[in-house]
């Protein structure tokens, strides 16, 4: 397991304890507000995250440990046809998504480390790795332009319960040379 500024990533495990830290990030209002637009429950967090736990998975999710510590997670989705047009991509690669769960644990770089890791693991010739955060979420914006993302373009759509219209925008890193 790779180490970076204290931060490592792990599979997320199918197991009562990893699904009890996702269920306890998943009631911080920083985290269910860009995350999930609302709190799930522990059933909810269950059947959302144990198909991504099989080898199988299209999106694979780690969780993030600072100093040997669950705080957050980071999962990816490699882009096919539909995301790509979405996207307004060429090139093969991954999306990626990530939240640090735990407040206390917020603006000490432990999601760059993070995406870092990720991408190190994921890396091939040529791709591109894709984030999509709300404009209105600066903190993670500034993360992920740390880690060299630039804002593509933006778009609206609606979030995750079809009720709201929210201005997102693509960040691209595109075949990051420097991850290895």
């Amino acid at each position: 397991m790779e180490i970076q500024n204290n931060v490592s990533i792990r599979l997320l495990k199918d197991n009562p304890t990893d699904y009890q830290y996702l269920y306890s990030w998943c009631q911080n209002k920083k985290v269910y507000t860009y995350f999930e637009q609302r709190i799930l429950s522990y059933e909810e967090i269950v059947s959302k995250y144990r198909p991504r736990t099989k080898i199988t998975s299209i999106t694979p999710v780690y969780i993030i440990e600072y100093q040997n510590k669950p705080v957050g997670i980071i999962q990816y989705t490699k882009l096919n046809k539909e995301t790509k047009e979405k996207y307004c991509v060429k090139k093969d690669g991954y999306e990626l998504d990530i939240f640090i769960g735990e407040s206390k644990y917020h603006y000490l770089g432990i999601g760059s480390s993070a995406i870092k890791l990720l991408i190190k693991k994921l890396k091939q010739d040529n791709n591109i790795f894709i984030m999509i955060p709300e404009t209105r979420n600066l903190p993670a914006i500034k993360c992920y332009q740390k880690v060299g993302f630039t804002i593509h373009k933006t778009y609206h759509e609606y979030d995750t319960l079809g009720q709201n219209i929210q201005k997102k925008a693509i960040m691209i890193l595109d075949n990051p040379t420097n991850y290895k």
